[in-house]
């Protein structure tokens, strides 16, 4: 093995207390992945090890996708130990879905919130296609309870799909505050006591503006607060049981799971180009692509504070803090005789991340 990976594993190692080999597998699947920058796992192998030949390399891998078992909650607590000790934590809850030939890929995740983007905590891969149900919702959500207790959750946020009676009722009963995003058509009662689309209580409201009922509504069989803006072709409605604007800003940071999503497919390790069609091997690819997502992004952050990235006219940077950090490992995987020195910086933020954090 190169000395890179044994820099890797050396600090996994201390996170991940696995058989030494397995650890060390992670680390070179991880230093390959960021070379190659694809799921692809004919190319992984062909950056895994030189010593040997490429098939050995993907029966490898093969073989550590389908017998390996994979402690999930060391991976969460790891996720968590490379972010900011906060007090609490936004949590995001998306799905995301595509087809392979005619197996369907339907994940589940729940992720932490941080400068614009969720870390990936928890995931489940659905045997179905379409939307989660109410017990897959609380079974992830019961992992998050196991490394993040309620009272380290400012808020719960979600789209139009976690919704429902049952749902609200588990949240509220574990005192988990949420911010989520309701249907337009979703049915509140009238002053006629009929009841009516609850976008009818917004019909006057300007396009860009945004308005925050008063009083709770008797909605999804709960008494919720209703927050609402509009914009040109739809309305943004988000419920939560606590009063004012608070789920209306704090559903603004739903996009960081979307962001996680693109960094995962078209934007990073192009995930759907997999060829994977066992769930339980492409959760542990996701537990890959979730280690080497965070050290990107630790790498992009501290690369920020050194040289910041430009702000183009439309106000946003010109990259992502994941990309710029992906792209930095790369170039320094690539160009290892000059880079050395550099690289063992990188590797250091793993073990001491508040590095990445200082101003």
């Amino acid at each position: 093995m190169s000395s890179q990976v044994t820099d890797l594993h050396a600090v996994l190692q201390w996170y991940l207390p696995w058989h030494k080999a397995r650890v060390m597998f992670i680390s070179a699947f991880i230093l390959s992945l960021l070379k190659v920058m694809t799921v692809n796992l004919t190319k992984i192998a062909n950056g895994l090890n030189g010593g040997v030949e490429k098939r050995s390399n993907y029966r490898r891998i093969q073989r550590f996708l389908a017998l390996f078992e994979v402690d999930y909650l060391l991976m969460a607590e790891l996720m968590v130990h490379l972010l900011p000790p906060h007090r609490q934590w936004q949590v995001t809850l998306d799905r995301t879905t595509w087809q392979f030939g005619g197996f369907t890929i339907n994940i589940l995740l729940v992720g932490l919130v941080y400068q614009g983007v969720a870390f990936p905590l928890f995931w489940t891969l659905l045997d179905k296609k379409g939307n989660s149900n109410t017990a897959e919702r609380i079974a992830l959500i019961e992992r998050v309870l196991t490394v993040l207790p309620a009272p380290r959750i400012q808020a719960l946020i979600g789209d139009r799909e976690f919704i429902g009676q049952q749902w609200f009722s588990w949240l509220k009963q574990h005192h988990i505050p949420f911010a989520i995003r309701i249907r337009e058509n979703a049915q509140v009662p009238s002053t006629t006591h009929r009841t009516q689309a609850i976008r009818r209580r917004f019909d006057d409201l300007p396009i860009q503006h945004q308005r925050i009922l008063r009083k709770p509504r008797r909605i999804y069989g709960h008494h919720l607060y209703i927050g609402a803006l509009r914009l040109a072709d739809e309305y943004v409605i988000v419920v939560s049981f606590q009063p004012g604007s608070w789920a209306l800003e704090v559903y603004r940071k739903r996009w960081g799971i979307e962001c996680l999503f693109a960094a995962f497919k078209s934007r990073g390790f192009d995930f759907e180009t997999t060829h994977l069609n066992q769930r339980e091997r492409i959760e542990k690819l996701i537990a890959l692509l979730a280690i080497a997502f965070a050290w990107a992004f630790l790498v992009g952050l501290w690369l920020a504070q050194h040289k910041p990235l430009k702000i183009k006219k439309h106000g946003r940077k010109e990259q992502s803090l994941f990309r710029y950090g992906a792209d930095h490992l790369q170039y320094m995987l690539l160009n290892l005789e000059a880079q050395r020195e550099a690289f063992e910086q990188c590797v250091w933020l793993l073990m001491i991340p508040s590095i990445a954090y200082r101003n």
